[in-house]
């Protein structure tokens, strides 16, 4: 009897750990596809386009490699993507960008390039 209800107990912890299928656990990022991908990407565009009106820097998307996407202290879209500078020259970055909306300026655009400096800008 002890054997049975070990094994019952087994079994219901494997269950509850289980993840569905294309799903990740719980607050953990998710890779974008499809529809939610193309929507990510002109969210992207259209932070590009604040930052070069503003203080730049002054990118174009050539090609997006992958995003994720994260709820945290309100969501977080994380790209590698190919970008375009002012000059026509392309370099592959990682682009972060940290939605709070219901902040002023709450959105926080980060890009990480190769052997380039950190770059850290803010919109609404």
């Amino acid at each position: 009897m002890f054997v049975v209800k070990i094994l019952i107990l087994l079994t219901a912890c494997v269950l509850a750990s289980a993840v569905p299928q294309g799903l990740g656990a719980v607050g953990a990022p998710r890779e974008l596809q499809g529809e939610e991908l193309v929507n990510a990407q002109k969210d992207l565009e259209s932070s590009l386009l604040k930052l070069a009106a503003g203080s730049g820097p002054n990118y174009r998307i050539s090609k997006v490699y992958r995003a994720t996407y994260q709820v945290v202290s309100g969501s977080s879209t994380k790209f590698s993507v190919e970008l375009i500078d002012n000059e026509g020259a392309t370099k592959t970055c990682d682009v972060d960008i940290w939605n709070q909306s219901w902040l002023p300026d709450g959105i926080q655009v980060t890009f990480r390039c190769p052997n380039q400096p950190e770059i850290v800008r803010v919109h609404s």
